[in-house]
């Protein structure tokens, strides 16, 4: 049967409710794939991944695994899955081009790899750069069976179409690839699987290099970031990473709120799918968002 070259999905044309119609059977793309391609248009399959499934299906295939994530959505619940993950693998740290310019690549891999006690090398990549795309074609040559995995949006199918010119649909909706996308070129196996899912926005993907936002808010102020809100009890200097097109104001507090979350010195509180604060000092918080947690920061100390 034939798969869409987009989303990796059966073809099928006899029911248009359906995933994997196309009017023609004899087309290459389904026609959400064609929408998505030709007119930016997403129509929603209702196709959800089972993250569990899908990591059987790619430890069953033994093939040598590419775990993609990126500086912003990288969290524990990446790593969970990551160590999922037997046999043959390296982490792929995509999308380099929105690293601040002042992060040194060789320190933050250094502090990834410590903080998860990651034993395999970690990748920097850029698509947009072509950023270390060689050490990827290397490795696939080197192994020629890969499968390339990670969360929506981590830049699975760009970073593929960026070593084979493949049309693999990229955007930046959740979930465009639905099923294993498989691709044989010049000897070589390449797996393009679907993204793994969690009840996360991982939509909030920076355009271009993202310039820290540096704050000390006084006494019964408050910062809203993207609509969460973050209360500090004193006089603290902090620095949030986020897309420079994510909206951040300041605002005064009408009333006392109680600040409970002790965030440590040296200290990220990552606000999942949109990034991270980083705190130099010990410092008592509250925040509107129960999607959060709190790591030894991957910027290192303030000293480094």
């Amino acid at each position: 049967m034939t798969k869409c070259v987009g989303c990796g999905i059966t073809l099928q044309n006899e029911n248009k409710n359906d995933v994997g119609y196309t009017p023609d059977i004899k087309n290459e793309l389904c026609e959400r794939c064609f929408k998505l391609k030709n007119y930016n248009v997403l129509t929603n399959t209702g196709v959800k991944i089972d993250n569990e499934e899908l990591i059987k299906k790619i430890n069953k295939l033994d093939a040598f695994v590419f775990f993609l994530t990126d500086f912003i959505n990288l969290d524990s619940n990446v790593i969970k899955y990551y160590k999922k993950i037997k046999g043959k693998k390296v982490m792929v740290l995509t999308k380099a081009d929105i690293i601040p310019k002042n992060i040194k690549y060789n320190k933050l891999t250094h502090n990834i790899k410590n903080l998860y006690e990651i034993k395999e090398d970690i990748i920097l990549t850029s698509s947009k750069k072509k950023l270390n795309i060689s050490t990827i074609t290397n490795l696939c040559l080197e192994n020629k069976k890969v499968i390339f995995v990670g969360f929506t949006n981590a830049g699975k199918s760009s970073l593929i179409n960026s070593l084979i010119g493949s049309d693999i649909t990229v955007s930046n909706s959740q979930n465009t690839t639905q099923e294993l996308i498989k691709l044989n070129i010049d000897g070589i196996t390449i797996y393009d699987a679907p993204g793994l899912m969690d009840n996360i926005n991982r939509e909030n993907i920076p355009k271009s290099s993202i310039n820290p936002r540096s704050y000390q808010l006084p006494s019964k102020h408050y910062l809203s970031i993207n609509g969460i809100k973050l209360n500090i009890k004193e006089n603290s200097n902090f620095t949030i990473y986020v897309g420079n097109e994510v909206k951040i104001l300041r605002r005064k507090e009408l009333e006392s709120v109680e600040c409970n979350i002790i965030v440590p010195k040296n200290s990220d509180v990552v606000l999942k799918g949109l990034g991270f604060i980083k705190f130099s000092k010990t410092t008592l918080i509250s925040l509107s968002t129960s999607d959060y947690e709190i790591r030894p920061s991957i910027i290192g100390d303030s000293h480094d």
